[in-house]
Protein backbone atom coordinates (compact mmCIF):
# COMPACT_ATOMS: atom_id res chain seq x y z
CA UNK A 1 0.00 0.00 0.00
CA UNK A 2 2.88 2.59 0.85
CA UNK A 3 3.91 2.10 -2.79
CA UNK A 4 0.69 2.07 -4.24
CA UNK A 5 -1.14 4.43 -2.62
CA UNK A 6 0.44 7.62 -3.96
CA UNK A 7 0.11 6.52 -7.72
CA UNK A 8 -3.36 5.16 -7.34
CA UNK A 9 -4.50 8.79 -5.69
CA UNK A 10 -2.53 10.42 -8.43
CA UNK A 11 -4.75 8.14 -10.96
CA UNK A 12 -8.13 9.03 -8.83
CA UNK A 13 -6.98 12.51 -9.85
CA UNK A 14 -6.61 12.41 -13.54
CA UNK A 15 -10.13 10.21 -13.82
CA UNK A 16 -11.57 13.34 -11.81
CA UNK A 17 -10.29 15.59 -14.64
CA UNK A 18 -11.90 13.66 -17.24
CA UNK A 19 -15.54 14.39 -15.85
CA UNK A 20 -14.96 17.52 -17.11
CA UNK A 21 -15.22 19.00 -21.02
CA UNK A 22 -12.49 20.34 -22.74
CA UNK A 23 -12.35 24.02 -22.26
CA UNK A 24 -13.92 24.93 -25.82
CA UNK A 25 -16.79 22.74 -25.10
CA UNK A 26 -18.42 24.96 -22.87
CA UNK A 27 -20.46 28.06 -23.62
CA UNK A 28 -19.38 31.59 -22.83
CA UNK A 29 -19.17 32.56 -19.50
CA UNK A 30 -18.71 29.26 -17.89
CA UNK A 31 -16.71 29.70 -14.25
CA UNK A 32 -13.30 28.92 -15.30
CA UNK A 33 -13.21 25.92 -12.36
CA UNK A 34 -15.32 24.24 -14.89
CA UNK A 35 -13.27 25.39 -17.89
CA UNK A 36 -10.29 24.78 -16.74
CA UNK A 37 -10.54 22.24 -13.79
CA UNK A 38 -7.16 21.35 -13.96
CA UNK A 39 -5.74 24.38 -12.63
CA UNK A 40 -7.55 23.16 -9.03
CA UNK A 41 -7.22 19.86 -9.50
CA UNK A 42 -3.55 19.43 -10.26
CA UNK A 43 -2.50 21.54 -7.49
CA UNK A 44 -5.21 19.79 -4.95
CA UNK A 45 -3.92 16.03 -6.51
CA UNK A 46 0.10 17.45 -5.53
CA UNK A 47 -0.70 18.20 -2.04
CA UNK A 48 -2.26 15.17 -1.35
CA UNK A 49 0.13 12.97 -3.12
CA UNK A 50 2.75 14.44 -1.28
CA UNK A 51 0.98 14.43 2.31
CA UNK A 52 0.96 10.51 1.43
CA UNK A 53 4.41 10.67 0.48
CA UNK A 54 5.67 12.09 3.80
CA UNK A 55 3.35 10.15 6.17
CA UNK A 56 5.02 7.12 4.45
CA UNK A 57 8.44 8.13 3.99
CA UNK A 58 10.30 5.71 6.20
CA UNK A 59 9.25 3.10 4.31
CA UNK A 60 10.41 4.07 1.10
CA UNK A 61 14.12 2.69 0.06
CA UNK A 62 14.94 6.08 -0.95
CA UNK A 63 18.74 6.79 0.06
CA UNK A 64 21.41 8.92 -0.16
CA UNK A 65 23.83 8.02 -3.29
CA UNK A 66 27.34 8.96 -4.61
CA UNK A 67 27.87 12.09 -6.34
CA UNK A 68 28.73 10.30 -9.55
CA UNK A 69 25.77 7.91 -9.59
CA UNK A 70 23.73 11.69 -9.07
CA UNK A 71 25.44 12.94 -11.96
CA UNK A 72 24.88 10.05 -14.16
CA UNK A 73 21.06 10.20 -13.37
CA UNK A 74 21.26 13.81 -14.21
CA UNK A 75 22.71 13.34 -17.53
CA UNK A 76 20.44 10.08 -18.72
CA UNK A 77 17.02 12.17 -17.22
CA UNK A 78 18.61 14.99 -19.82
CA UNK A 79 19.07 12.76 -22.69
CA UNK A 80 15.41 10.52 -22.27
CA UNK A 81 13.69 14.01 -22.19
CA UNK A 82 15.85 15.18 -25.23
CA UNK A 83 14.80 12.10 -27.22
CA UNK A 84 11.22 12.19 -26.00
CA UNK A 85 10.75 15.88 -26.97
CA UNK A 86 12.73 15.73 -30.75
CA UNK A 87 9.82 14.07 -32.98
CA UNK A 88 7.88 17.12 -32.33
CA UNK A 89 10.61 19.74 -32.84
CA UNK A 90 11.00 17.39 -36.45
CA UNK A 91 6.96 17.35 -36.94
CA UNK A 92 6.93 21.22 -36.98
CA UNK A 93 10.53 21.81 -39.13
CA UNK A 94 9.61 19.12 -42.33
CA UNK A 95 5.94 19.88 -42.45
CA UNK A 96 4.77 16.05 -41.21
CA UNK A 97 1.00 16.97 -42.30
CA UNK A 98 1.71 16.99 -45.47
CA UNK A 99 3.08 13.36 -45.93
CA UNK A 100 1.14 10.74 -47.80
CA UNK A 101 0.23 7.67 -45.37
CA UNK A 102 -1.82 4.93 -45.23
CA UNK A 103 -5.62 5.23 -44.06
CA UNK A 104 -4.72 3.57 -41.06
CA UNK A 105 -1.14 4.86 -39.86
CA UNK A 106 -1.04 8.05 -37.65
CA UNK A 107 2.21 9.54 -37.40
CA UNK A 108 1.33 10.71 -33.93
CA UNK A 109 2.73 7.10 -33.01
CA UNK A 110 6.03 7.80 -33.99
CA UNK A 111 5.75 11.51 -31.78
CA UNK A 112 5.52 13.40 -35.01
CA UNK A 113 2.69 15.65 -34.39
CA UNK A 114 2.62 19.31 -33.19
CA UNK A 115 2.31 19.68 -29.12
CA UNK A 116 1.26 23.44 -29.10
CA UNK A 117 -2.75 22.54 -28.70
CA UNK A 118 -4.86 21.42 -26.00
CA UNK A 119 -3.04 21.17 -22.62
CA UNK A 120 -2.28 22.84 -18.94
CA UNK A 121 -2.14 26.24 -19.99
CA UNK A 122 -1.16 28.91 -17.00
CA UNK A 123 -1.37 31.39 -18.88
CA UNK A 124 -5.23 32.22 -18.34
CA UNK A 125 -3.54 34.01 -15.46
CA UNK A 126 -1.71 36.11 -17.22
CA UNK A 127 -3.14 39.43 -15.91
CA UNK A 128 -3.03 38.11 -12.39
CA UNK A 129 0.86 37.76 -12.32
CA UNK A 130 0.78 36.04 -8.38
CA UNK A 131 -1.83 33.75 -9.31
CA UNK A 132 0.03 33.10 -12.63
CA UNK A 133 3.70 32.67 -10.46
CA UNK A 134 1.77 30.46 -7.76
CA UNK A 135 0.32 28.08 -10.49
CA UNK A 136 3.19 27.59 -12.28
CA UNK A 137 5.10 26.87 -9.18
CA UNK A 138 3.14 23.88 -8.12
CA UNK A 139 2.98 22.67 -11.90
CA UNK A 140 6.84 22.53 -11.19
CA UNK A 141 6.25 20.78 -7.68
CA UNK A 142 4.00 18.49 -9.49
CA UNK A 143 6.73 17.68 -11.76
CA UNK A 144 10.03 17.79 -9.97
CA UNK A 145 8.93 16.29 -6.60
CA UNK A 146 5.34 14.61 -6.88
CA UNK A 147 5.28 12.80 -9.76
CA UNK A 148 9.05 11.37 -9.78
CA UNK A 149 8.70 9.96 -6.22
CA UNK A 150 5.16 8.57 -6.58
CA UNK A 151 5.56 6.57 -9.99
CA UNK A 152 9.69 5.56 -9.30
CA UNK A 153 7.71 4.06 -6.45
CA UNK A 154 4.99 2.02 -8.48
CA UNK A 155 6.67 1.51 -11.66
CA UNK A 156 10.87 1.04 -10.60
CA UNK A 157 9.88 -0.49 -7.21
CA UNK A 158 6.39 -2.19 -6.35
CA UNK A 159 5.87 -3.45 -9.92
CA UNK A 160 9.21 -4.10 -11.32
CA UNK A 161 10.22 -5.93 -7.94
CA UNK A 162 6.54 -7.73 -7.60
CA UNK A 163 7.28 -9.04 -11.16
CA UNK A 164 11.23 -9.61 -10.81
CA UNK A 165 10.46 -11.85 -8.13
CA UNK A 166 7.24 -12.74 -7.62
CA UNK A 167 7.49 -15.21 -4.59
CA UNK A 168 9.59 -13.70 -2.42
CA UNK A 169 8.64 -10.88 -0.06
CA UNK A 170 8.46 -8.09 -1.15
CA UNK A 171 10.36 -6.19 1.16
CA UNK A 172 13.38 -8.56 0.89
CA UNK A 173 13.29 -8.36 -3.23
CA UNK A 174 16.25 -6.12 -3.83
CA UNK A 175 16.06 -2.75 -5.80
CA UNK A 176 16.84 -2.99 -9.48
CA UNK A 177 17.17 -7.05 -10.00
CA UNK A 178 17.97 -7.52 -13.49
CA UNK A 179 14.58 -9.57 -15.33
CA UNK A 180 13.86 -9.34 -18.88
CA UNK A 181 9.72 -10.32 -17.46
CA UNK A 182 10.09 -7.09 -15.59
CA UNK A 183 11.27 -4.89 -18.04
CA UNK A 184 9.06 -6.50 -20.85
CA UNK A 185 5.93 -5.82 -18.53
CA UNK A 186 6.39 -1.95 -17.26
CA UNK A 187 8.28 -0.37 -20.45
CA UNK A 188 4.77 -1.52 -22.70
CA UNK A 189 2.94 -0.60 -19.99
CA UNK A 190 4.70 2.83 -18.62
CA UNK A 191 4.27 3.82 -22.06
CA UNK A 192 0.27 3.49 -22.84
CA UNK A 193 -0.03 5.71 -19.27
CA UNK A 194 0.97 7.96 -21.90
CA UNK A 195 -1.29 9.76 -25.02
CA UNK A 196 -0.38 7.77 -28.06
CA UNK A 197 1.78 10.56 -29.34
CA UNK A 198 4.04 9.94 -26.33
CA UNK A 199 4.28 6.21 -26.86
CA UNK A 200 7.56 6.41 -28.74
CA UNK A 201 9.32 8.90 -26.47
CA UNK A 202 8.38 7.07 -23.27
CA UNK A 203 9.67 3.82 -24.37
CA UNK A 204 12.67 5.17 -25.37
CA UNK A 205 12.87 7.12 -21.88
CA UNK A 206 11.39 3.76 -19.81
CA UNK A 207 14.34 1.83 -21.11
CA UNK A 208 17.26 4.01 -19.99
CA UNK A 209 15.53 4.73 -16.93
CA UNK A 210 15.43 0.74 -16.31
CA UNK A 211 19.30 0.63 -17.58
CA UNK A 212 19.89 3.07 -14.61
CA UNK A 213 18.32 1.05 -12.05
CA UNK A 214 19.42 -2.18 -13.10
CA UNK A 215 22.89 -0.42 -12.93
CA UNK A 216 22.42 1.50 -9.69
CA UNK A 217 20.31 -0.50 -7.76
CA UNK A 218 19.01 2.74 -6.65
CA UNK A 219 15.73 3.83 -6.92
CA UNK A 220 16.94 7.52 -5.37
CA UNK A 221 18.94 7.60 -9.32
CA UNK A 222 15.44 6.66 -10.70
CA UNK A 223 13.78 9.89 -9.16
CA UNK A 224 16.44 11.93 -9.94
CA UNK A 225 16.10 10.76 -13.65
CA UNK A 226 12.61 11.49 -13.66
CA UNK A 227 12.65 14.79 -11.79
CA UNK A 228 15.81 16.13 -14.20
CA UNK A 229 13.53 15.08 -17.16
CA UNK A 230 10.23 16.61 -15.96
CA UNK A 231 12.28 19.75 -14.93
CA UNK A 232 13.58 20.35 -18.30
CA UNK A 233 10.47 19.53 -20.30
CA UNK A 234 8.69 22.06 -17.86
CA UNK A 235 11.18 24.50 -18.98
CA UNK A 236 10.75 23.80 -22.59
CA UNK A 237 7.08 23.88 -22.36
CA UNK A 238 7.08 27.06 -20.75
CA UNK A 239 9.53 28.63 -23.34
CA UNK A 240 7.73 27.55 -26.45
CA UNK A 241 4.36 26.75 -24.96
CA UNK A 242 4.07 23.59 -26.57
CA UNK A 243 1.19 22.69 -24.07
CA UNK A 244 0.41 19.90 -25.17
CA UNK A 245 3.36 18.08 -23.03
CA UNK A 246 1.63 19.18 -20.08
Amino acid sequence: MTHTAPFLVFMGFLALKGLFKESGQYPPGTPWYLTHADQWIYPLQTLTCLALIAWWWPAYPIHRIKPSTALLAIMVGAVGIALWILPSVLHDRWNVTAWAAPSWWKWKWLGLESRGGEGFNPTIWQDQPVVFCGIVFMRFVRMTLAVPVLEELFWRSFLWRTIADPYRDFWLAPIGQWSARALAATVPLFAMAHQPADWLGAIIWALLISWVLVRTKSLTACIIVHATSNLLLGCYVMQTQQWGFW
